[in-house]
């Protein structure tokens, strides 16, 4: 909803994120399930911004997902801290962004926050990574709410199962609308579509020069390793013509 005529922008959660909400606030666990894009995170703001006391750890994936919503918080003024395997920054803060493995020695030891956010959860069928993940998840004391996102997992009720397997009261929120509508297209077709006047080298670079002389850009690509990104970057930057090269001013030259 939005109001002009205070210049201001008010957000409503829809019906699933309320349902999750009310779940939370009933001291329940819940497992929420909703496409990317559709506001998972949020449920989690809106708990905070609504006033709630407690002490909470949301977790994610990997440094820089933990460093921009922890930038991103604090500018909000919220009270956050950051955690993560260089960084222990305000770990007592009333919310403290962290990545997931630096919760596991706390949880065994039965000590966890009021409510903790497991973001990107699909990890748990990571072959490197998941067995940490569930350890982390199974040894958080009953008295921690756990809040799981995903939009990505194929068996949310299995979750939700595992999770009451362990005592647990759980909730299961799903959510099915796209709000970022998603088209498939072969890459085979993409590959046929080089930059013309340049020979690029290397699956990936042909691919994105196919996507990005078809129109379909911006794009994101998603690497399982951080290895692997930095890799596939170097790759991008070498082979990928310049379209529109970056021209400063001289008052930006003198900067």
């Amino acid at each position: 909803m939005n109001s002009s005529q205070f210049g201001q922008t008010l957000a409503l959660p829809d019906t699933w994120q309320r349902k999750a909400l009310n779940f939370l606030r009933e001291g329940r666990d819940v497992v929420l399930h909703a496409p990317t894009g559709a506001g998972k995170t949020f449920v989690f703001e809106q708990l905070i911004e609504s006033g709630w006391k407690g002490k909470a750890i949301y977790t994610v994936p990997t440094r820089a997902l933990a460093n921009d919503k922890f930038r991103d918080w604090k500018e909000r003024g919220w009270d956050v801290g950051l955690v993560t395997g260089d960084v222990r920054y305000r770990s007592d803060a009333h919310i403290v962004v962290a990545t997931l493995e630096t919760q596991r020695g706390s949880m065994s030891r039965g000590i966890g926050p009021d409510l903790l956010v497991a973001d990107d959860y699909q990890l748990l069928g990571d072959q490197r990574r998941g067995p940490g993940y569930e350890v982390t998840i199974a040894l958080a004391p009953l008295h921690t709410r756990l809040l799981l996102l995903s939009g990505s997992v194929g068996n949310p009720l299995e979750v939700a199962d595992w999770l009451q397997a362990h005592g647990r009261s759980v909730e299961l929120v799903s959510e099915g609308k796209r709000p970022v509508p998603l088209d498939e297209v072969f890459a085979e077709t993409l590959l046929r579509r080089p930059f013309r006047g340049r020979k690029i080298r290397g699956h990936w670079p042909k691919l994105v020069a196919g996507a990005l002389n078809a129109n379909l850009g911006p794009l994101l690509i998603f690497a399982p390793r951080r290895a692997i990104a930095e890799d596939l970057a170097r790759q991008l930057a070498v082979e990928l013509p310049q379209v529109e090269p970056l021209e400063l001013s001289p008052e930006q030259k003198k900067v």
